[in-house]
């Protein structure tokens, strides 16, 4: 988004002082390189038309594309899959459930109950092969469009013989040591093996997430201006679930609080109640496994001052996470600085009323920042922060990279107002209707 647009009409001027992050020393972090304490910066500006100063920049989006994946990143996946079976002395792995298979299959899905975590085929994967496993009804479906381009063998099972994953019997050897993602008789959890695989995305599949970010950005903000001021909850929920399945995207979560009710809940299922005055929007989309989240808020006429308040603080406690979310830096890192920030706004124990996000991925939130946590950042992993406070939320999408962020959920094309925060990092604004 050009310097003209994020300085202009769009950018919200707000008090200095008013939650302020410059003004707050939350904890030390270490630098991943040196390993020496430094102090988070807030220091952003995606805007800049001269060389950024800041060690830590908003990156330039990188490629998108909604397309499958390519046998070639299969078949690098399958052999650090292999690596990791050979590690803990397996013979075989059998996936079953739709994130595994689709982080496995180039993004392709196996997906057909929306509730349910295992999908309508899996696939097993040995040490010399990897097969399609389907029940017959699923079959001609599979070959033809879900799987499509994968030089996968198929092993149809009848659909009257459940468990699918019994089908693989005949493929292993005697006594075969068997992990799986679902229950799979005396088999061992496959979980342990599969999370550090995928917690690292590769270049596919962050082209993937570009993508899915963009399409679901664009979805949401064309979707929550339609609204008016006499519709319910549920009926601008349903304007957005319409918006981002024509984009072949799912709906895991859709919230919307109308003001009365984001006052008061940070989970704001969707209700009769009507959004008059103004309303809270958040989403995370699924596409081809993939998990993106982001929120937007609207307001009918005028934001009233003390709201407005609370959403300048909100968003710079997100900015403050964000400006910490670096390569080496542990989960308990991010939530200290989150603390900070909360408190140098004026809402010191607010951080404990609600989760404040984590990394994300193929799962809505793979690691929570949580007290105690170790757990560290690498680049190519995605983070999506959400600190809430009474009436506001700010959350988006975003991947940590070597040498900065990208924020992913963020349409080119968008016409969204921005908070440009003091030059720091652009955050979307009410937008006012």
């Amino acid at each position: 988004r050009d310097a003209a647009r994020c300085e202009g009409d769009h950018a919200q001027s707000r008090r200095p002082g008013d939650g302020d992050p410059r003004s707050v020393n939350p904890s030390s972090l270490h630098d991943p390189k040196t390993g020496s304490l430094v102090e988070p910066v807030f220091a952003f500006n995606s805007c800049m038309t001269e060389p950024a100063t800041q060690d830590w920049p908003l990156l330039e989006a990188g490629k998108a594309s909604a397309e499958l994946g390519t046998p070639s990143e299969s078949r690098e996946k399958l052999r650090s899959l292999r690596d990791m079976m050979t590690a803990h002395d397996l013979d075989a792995v059998y996936l079953e459930q739709w994130p595994n298979v689709a982080w496995l299959c180039g993004g392709r899905g196996n997906r057909v109950v929306l509730d349910s975590l295992a999908g309508q085929c899996g696939v097993l994967v040995g040490h010399n092969g990897a097969w399609l496993l389907v029940a017959n009804n699923e079959e001609a479906r599979c070959r033809a469009e879900a799987f499509v381009g994968l030089d996968l063998p198929v092993i149809s099972n009848p659909w009257y013989k459940p468990p699918l994953w019994q089908a693989a019997r005949p493929l292993l050897p005697p006594g075969a040591h068997l992990a799986a993602d679902v229950p799979a008789g005396d088999a061992a959890e496959a979980d342990p093996l599969l999370v550090p695989l995928r917690q690292r995305l590769r270049d596919p599949d962050i082209e993937r997430f570009r993508a899915l970010g963009r399409d679901a950005a664009t979805a949401l903000e064309t979707a929550v201006v339609e609204a008016a001021e006499d519709w319910s909850e549920l009926e601008v929920a349903g304007t957005i679930a319409a918006a981002l399945k024509a984009c072949g995207i799912e709906g895991a979560v859709i919230l919307v609080g109308s003001r009365g009710r984001a006052q008061h809940y940070r989970h704001f299922v969707p209700t009769e109640a009507i959004v008059d005055g103004g309303f809270i929007a958040s989403i995370t989309a699924v596409r081809h496994g993939l998990h993106a989240s982001m929120t937007r808020a609207v307001s009918f006429g005028e934001l009233p001052v003390t709201l407005g308040e609370r959403f300048d603080a909100i968003r710079n406690v997100e900015r403050a996470m964000l400006a910490a979310s670096r390569p080496g830096v542990a989960m308990l890192e991010l939530l200290e600085v989150a603390a900070g920030a909360y408190a140098g706004a004026g809402y010191y124990d607010e951080w404990k009323e609600h989760h404040q996000g984590g990394r994300t991925g193929y799962a809505g939130r793979e690691a929570f920042a949580l007290p105690g946590s170790d757990y560290r950042l690498e680049a190519g992993m995605a983070v999506a922060w959400n600190p809430t406070i009474p009436g506001a939320k700010s959350e988006d999408t975003f991947q940590v990279a070597e040498g900065g962020l990208e924020w992913l959920t963020c349409s080119p094309d968008s016409d969204w107002p921005l908070d440009q925060g003091y030059g720091k990092l652009p955050r979307p604004a009410v937008r006012v209707l």
